[in-house]
């Protein structure tokens, strides 16, 4: 499913370069240079020939050197970012201006509006009109596609400028003893040729300087290939935390094919997986859940794993649930669970704009769960921003983070 996922990108990709190539040699070939046109084909020929090794042989390119990274992989994946981009534009673009384009259409259908169109596109005051109009949108179209180039350059360059959240969680039934106990959490690392074995190794100093009490990692430990998961053990096997460092396999992580070779090495490096169970925290005589479930990709199976992890286990105590993807709120807020830690999201990566009510970003079309706390009864909700990135190396207005709860009584 994976590579028929990857399949399909590469066909709309390809398709979206030609698109871009019959607009850019059009425009270069009125200024009757052969040696721009040779550019724009050269240019478009190599972006497109890479996208095929990408496809078929990615899974080479697990250690890649850093000369080969920056001068060339990063060029390549902002490029086709910025034509997708681009191309969702003037699809939108398209689709506002075809009522008008079908309503002219119509009417020069009509003979009697037919002549009126024609007198009115024929005067010289309507040409002149026209013609701006068509050098404005020329103007427009470059000036938008600088922008996103710039802040596509700007957000590789500061996607590891990471934040760190710290925030007090009101608890209802929280145990005296279980008062101000801290929890750090960290999200969808995505091991790969953009998060290297260094910037683990300096996201793990972070987390350990944090000094809390218990440490939590919600998954996505690897971008797609099985081999990313050897660097991520190594960088976070330093992980060290009083009452223990847990975690949750995220869908990257399935991707890989070979999940059980990616959950062995996890749980060997220090990292205590919960699949679809639970472990009892105590403090003096008193306890707290936490549970986790794998990934799902349903309420349905959401709710089954939940009932599995919760299986056995004493009712009425406070319960932490670590759960990769934050769609499944309703499942756990109707189970209880006072607290649910996610992720998945990157916080949208690329965000719009923030409003009082959240953020505008592609990220929302998925889950109105994108990022920060939720409410949903008694049960609470964070969605972490993860310190990762995923389909392009690429942050805008939405920085990496690690999060430090402290737990208090609501």
């Amino acid at each position: 499913m994976y590579f028929s996922f990857q399949l399909l990108a590469t066909v709309i990709l390809l398709g979206i370069q030609i698109y871009f190539y019959r607009i850019a040699s059009s425009a270069v070939s009125g200024i009757h240079s052969r040696g721009w046109l040779l550019a724009v084909r050269i240019l478009f020929l190599l972006m497109s020939a890479g996208l095929i090794p990408v496809l078929l042989f990615r899974s080479t390119f697990s250690h890649p050197p850093s000369w080969l990274v920056y001068g060339a992989m990063f060029p390549f994946y902002l490029w086709h970012f910025v034509s997708f981009f681009l191309f969702l534009l003037a699809m939108v673009r398209m689709i506002i201006w075809m009522p008008v384009v079908v309503v002219r259409y119509l009417l020069h259908r009509i003979p009697e509006s037919h002549e009126v169109l024609t007198n009115i596109t024929d005067n010289p005051r309507f040409v002149k009109f026209d013609s701006r109009r068509r050098q404005f949108m020329r103007y427009s179209g470059a000036v938008i596609a600088g922008a996103t180039i710039s802040a596509s350059a700007y957000g590789a360059l500061r996607r590891n400028e990471y934040e760190i959240t710290r925030m007090e969680v009101p608890i209802r039934n929280l145990p005296d003893e279980f008062l101000n106990t801290t929890i750090t959490l960290i999200s969808d690392i995505h091991s790969s040729i953009f998060m290297t074995k260094d910037q683990m190794d300096r996201y793990a100093d972070v987390v350990n300087e944090l000094q809390s009490e218990m440490i939590v990692v919600d998954g996505d430990f690897v971008n797609s290939m099985v081999e990313e998961v050897y660097p991520f053990a190594e960088a976070f096997s330093t992980l060290r935390a009083p009452m223990g460092v847990f975690g949750v396999l995220g869908n990257h992580d399935y991707y890989t094919r070979d999940v059980e070779t990616v959950a062995r090495n996890v749980n060997s490096c220090g990292i205590r997986l919960l699949r679809n169970s639970s472990v009892i925290l105590r403090k003096s005589k008193s306890s707290v859940l936490l549970s986790g479930i794998d990934d799902v990709g349903s309420g349905m199976s959401a709710a089954r794993e939940i009932d599995m992890s919760l299986q056995d286990q004493p009712a009425g105590l406070t319960t932490i649930l670590l759960c990769h993807r934050p769609y499944f709120f309703r499942q756990a807020a109707e189970r209880n669970i006072d607290l649910v830690l996610s992720g998945h999201t990157h916080g949208g990566q690329i965000v719009f704009m923030k409003t009082a009510s959240g953020v505008i970003a592609p990220a929302r079309m998925a889950s109105p769960y994108v990022a920060g706390m939720y409410t949903r009864g008694t049960s609470q909700m964070y969605v972490s921003r993860g310190i990762g990135t995923v389909a392009i190396p690429v942050r805008i207005n939405c920085p990496p983070e690690v999060t430090k709860f402290t737990l208090v009584r609501a």
